[in-house]
């Protein structure tokens, strides 16, 4: 269990890291650590995990963790495409007035996959698999 924590921190830290990088050294202005926080995105994500649980029955217990990976990716992709409908229904025909908005609205939506794929990565990896 101790490796499996040293390793989602160390995870954790690094994209971290990496972003707050990319914000103060690389001279990314306009965006903040804020941008990657979505409390929609993160319920989306999760609430993919109930799909786990009702095919629960078809899966033994180690295999459940790579299931509900693949349901919070789903998720991910799921709310991504939910967010590309509402922006794209708020668009106008006149695009060269709100082109930037609409850019800054698409890597919101982004958020809920980037959600997806980290916390299903990581409870895949804390989830206990078959003893040979």
């Amino acid at each position: 269990m101790k490796n499996k924590l040293v390793g989602i921190f160390g995870l954790l830290f690094l994209v971290i890291g990496a972003v707050n990088y990319a914000l103060s050294v690389e001279g990314i202005t306009n965006v903040g650590i804020g941008n990657f926080i979505s409390i929609p995105s993160l319920v989306i994500v999760v609430a993919f995990g109930g799909l786990t649980y009702a095919k629960k029955e078809r899966y033994k217990y180690y295999e459940l963790g790579e299931v509900l990976k693949h349901d919070m990716i789903l998720g991910g992709w799921i709310g991504t495409i939910m967010g590309l409908i509402l922006i794209f229904a708020l668009v106008d025909n006149d695009i060269n007035n709100h082109f930037g908005d609409l850019f800054n609205r698409i890597g919101a939506a982004m958020i809920t996959l980037f959600y997806g794929y980290m916390i299903g990565n990581i409870v895949e990896s804390c989830w206990p698999k078959k003893v040979s």
